[in-house]
């Protein structure tokens, strides 16, 4: 039986390696650009196969590590918690340095910068996140 299934696991590395070439194909020629040759062939050649093979590996290694029990009601009301107060304090602290910005005369905030923020927000929100499912 295990036998059988790492044939077909292998078979699906196999197609979705296929699949990662024909994307970069189908791309390519969108983008209007010659299939590249030489040292670049062989670069976009391994990160193929790397993320072809080794993300489902991963993904599969990580679900056999899921030994762990699902949440019980207590996890998810502490998770609810932080993410209505991890919510309210970026709010907050959002609000008072748009207010010192405003204070010290700046008139417009750049798109790019705001951009920044916000992904640093998610980040810190999720890393919480993250720490809080441990407790």
């Amino acid at each position: 039986m295990r036998k059988g299934k790492k044939r077909y696991e292998l078979l699906l590395y196999s197609f979705i390696t296929l699949c990662c070439f024909i994307g970069l194909w189908i791309g390519l020629e969108l983008a209007g650009e010659p299939f590249p040759s030489g040292t670049s062939f062989i670069i976009l050649t391994l990160v193929g196969v790397v993320s072809g093979i080794g993300l489902p590996i991963l993904v599969s290694f990580v679900r056999r590590r899921k030994s762990l029990p699902e949440m019980d009601e207590r996890t998810v009301r502490i998770i609810k918690d932080y993410l209505l107060m991890a919510s309210v304090g970026i709010g907050f602290v959002s609000g008072i340095l748009l207010l010192i910005l405003v204070g010290i005369g700046y008139q417009t905030i750049e798109l790019g910068i705001l951009a920044i923020y916000g992904t640093i927000m998610v980040f810190l929100t999720a890393a919480g996140l993250f720490v809080v499912k441990r407790l």
